[in-house]
């Protein structure tokens, strides 16, 4: 058995005999407490992993960094061959030597391994996403009945006839219907009409001649591959799933097979069917679940927020359909803003909504159809917006014209509030009723900034609103929060990069609302270098998947996803990378503050 842990990052893209070979070379070697292992004048010859005890960096009399159990130091300086800190031991401790002759062979022979110590940032940031696909198979033999979503059953008496079953099975758009009798429960599908043609048994003809009695059933807490082997044993298409002993759904042979192929899929049809607001309550659970388990497959957080914007935009869509008669529908724009706008808010937070009314129309229950709408929201999981930027505030829901003074004021009289409900409005995505509502008002808005110079830079000022937490040697600014010291992610990082693409892309008329989408057409129009574009994209996806990671650690503790993390609780490499985006958060600001000229203000 190996004495090494290969599981945790870089080793763990170690192949076997890679292994082998670094496992005969590693040593063991004790230290004692405040013994000094490499200082500015020393030669670097070996790369380090703490076994037990704690190292730190020093910069002078400064700490940098604290490295604890399975923490890798230095590759930097490794590959430099000598380093400009101290690392000092803080608790006596075990630590892995790795020969640097052997560490650099393995990083030429093997690039993912070598991509830790020294690719480009976007090259680490590929690296590391590469990684997070392992784990697919072992989350799919854990998945339960309960995770799919079986699908809510059609009951009806053994006395319905074989030509009303049609008609029940034809209005509710299901394949099958569970037949009630004397205590009894059976099952009636599609199948069994290929019988009746065949014997020409009249539509008369009630179903309990018909149906089959002995169910096949499968506990919504069982494992979903125990319903797919009984489904192939069987050589049947569906079971009925039971909640002690109670029949409380039909799964069939397509809902599995869309599940292992395309969680999102049968959600997506779930949305379409649903036809109450408790339904579409299960319905938003599931798409955290699907989060959930996309992540741990390996999918990145830019694709899962792409894909959570679009189930998302069904959910409100459905919702909207389910509480506001057809006039309203057709004479409105249901709008997400912000963060779910730009397709970039994976968990739920807070709610960003707002409804644009076709001029003249007006509707006496509007008030307590959006009230309703934002109750659902909360219901669903999305908590109400502190600012209150919903659609049960009448601020957020105006005719076209009210909106386009609104965008006059906000444009011309640009206070605080004003550029923030601005930046908020800029990244709406429309989700519901009549879009050319809304796309009448964007160009109303870009016709309005024509040449308004002074107007961007007082826009792009608010990425000067917090600080880059990266200091002199990348050493990571934290505040003590609880005991801990904490980073926040939304402020330090995600923050800038987005207001800052944001800022560009309305500048020069972008009229997409993804982030990632806006760098891609900035680059492509050449208002950004290229190669600074893609570490920007690769940073943001690196933060946000951090901050994914983080929330949903956060949810399974039972609390509330945050913005804040703890660094110390990081990797070596998830630091890193962290201090890699950081960089490039600091390279964008000072880029932006040059082309804004942020420093006249």
């Amino acid at each position: 058995m190996s004495r090494f842990d290969f599981s945790h990052p870089p080793f763990d893209t170690l192949t076997p005999s890679e292994q082998q070979t670094l496992e005969k070379h590693a040593d063991i070697q004790f230290f004692a407490e405040e013994e000094c292992l490499l200082g500015p004048s020393d030669k670097v010859d070996a790369l380090y992993v703490v076994l037990k005890g704690s190292v730190r960096e020093m910069a002078g009399d400064e700490v940098i960094t604290l490295y604890r159990e399975r923490d890798t130091f230095d590759a930097r300086a490794m590959v430099a061959g000598q380093t400009p800190h101290r690392f000092v031991v803080h608790e006596e401790a075990l630590l892995y030597t790795l020969p640097r002759d052997v560490v650099m062979a393995l990083t030429e022979q093997n690039p993912r391994f070598g991509a830790y110590f020294y690719a480009s940032v976007s090259e680490k940031f590929g690296s590391m996403a590469q990684r997070a696909g392992n784990r697919e198979l072992q989350t799919l033999l854990t998945a339960t009945v309960r995770d799919v979503g079986s699908r809510t059953p059609v009951f009806v008496d053994g006395s319905t006839s074989v030509r009303e079953a049609a008609r029940v099975m034809k209005d509710k758009k299901v394949k099958s219907v569970l037949v009630r009798h004397e205590g009894k429960l059976g099952i009636f599908t599609t199948t069994d009409f290929r019988d009746i043609v065949l014997n020409e048994v009249p539509g008369s003809t009630p179903l309990t001649t018909l149906c089959r009695f002995e169910l096949l059933t499968v506990d919504v807490g069982d494992f979903l591959f125990n319903a797919l082997l009984i489904m192939t044993r069987r050589n049947i298409r569906r079971l009925v799933v039971t909640d002690n002993g109670d029949a409380i759904g039909i799964l069939s042979q397509v809902d599995i097979l869309s599940y292992f192929s395309n969680h999102s899929h049968l959600i997506a049809q779930r949305l379409e069917r649903a036809d109450t607001l408790d339904e579409l309550a299960e319905i938003a659970g599931q798409i955290t679940r699907l989060v959930q388990i996309l992540f741990s497959h390996g999918v990145k957080a830019p694709q899962l927020g792409r894909l959570v914007q679009t189930l998302n935009a069904r959910l409100f869509s459905r919702t909207w359909q389910l509480l506001a008669p057809v006039d309203v529908q057709d004479n409105s724009c249901l709008l997400v803003m912000g963060s779910e706008g730009r397709g970039e808010q994976i968990l739920k937070t807070d709610q960003d909504n707002a409804l644009i009314l076709r001029n003249g129309f007006n509707h006496p229950e509007l008030p307590a159809i959006c009230a309703a709408f934002s109750a659902a929201l909360a219901r669903f999981g999305y908590p109400p917006c502190q600012g209150q930027i919903m659609v049960n505030n009448a601020a957020w829901r105006l005719t076209e014209s009210q909106l386009q003074q609104q965008i006059h004021q906000w444009v011309y009289q640009p206070d605080g509030a004003a550029l923030m409900n601005l930046a908020i409005y800029v990244d709406a995505e429309a989700v519901a009723g009549d879009a050319s509502l809304l796309e009448r008002s964007h160009a109303y808005l870009l016709q309005q900034l024509r040449d308004d110079a002074s107007f961007f830079s007082r826009f792009a000022r608010a990425i000067e609103q917090f600080d880059t937490p990266l200091g002199l040697f990348s050493h990571l600014l934290t505040k003590e929060r609880n005991g801990k010291a904490m980073l926040d992610l939304k402020k330090g990082g995600i923050f800038p990069l987005v207001h800052g693409v944001r800022s560009l892309s309305l500048e020069h008329g972008i009229s997409q609302c993804n982030t990632f989408d806006r760098l891609h057409a900035l680059a492509e129009a050449g208002h950004l270098d290229k190669e600074l574009a893609i570490e920007i994209a690769e940073s943001l996806s690196f933060l946000l998947t951090l901050k994914l990671s983080q929330g949903l650690q956060q949810l399974s503790l039972g609390k509330l996803p945050g913005n804040q993390i703890e660094p110390d609780q990081l990797s070596t490499l998830e630091r890193d990378l962290l201090k890699d985006a950081l960089a490039v958060v600091k390279k964008f600001r000072t880029q932006l503050r040059h082309h804004f000229r942020l420093g006249s203000f």
